[in-house]
């Protein structure tokens, strides 16, 4: 039996998550069990991408990720 990260679905699931821009870290814990680590950074950065206001600022204040929008 090969270990989980070797597994096609989820190595389809990694490349999908890394053409979205997100930074993905995957560690084994055995063969049975994986963990996939996203950045909140990069988290961070997808949304800013989403949002085409000009006057923003996107920033974690636990547990929320704000956006902070304003009129000059």
């Amino acid at each position: 039996m090969t270990s989980l990260i070797h597994h096609a679905q989820i190595e389809k699931a990694l490349n999908r998550l890394r053409a979205m821009g997100l930074k993905v870290e995957l560690l084994a814990d055995g063969e049975n069990r994986a963990f996939i680590f996203i950045t909140l950074e990069s988290i961070l950065k997808l949304i800013e991408r989403q949002i085409k206001y000009p006057n923003r600022k996107l920033y974690y204040e636990n547990p929320f990720i704000v956006i902070e929008v304003w009129r000059e």
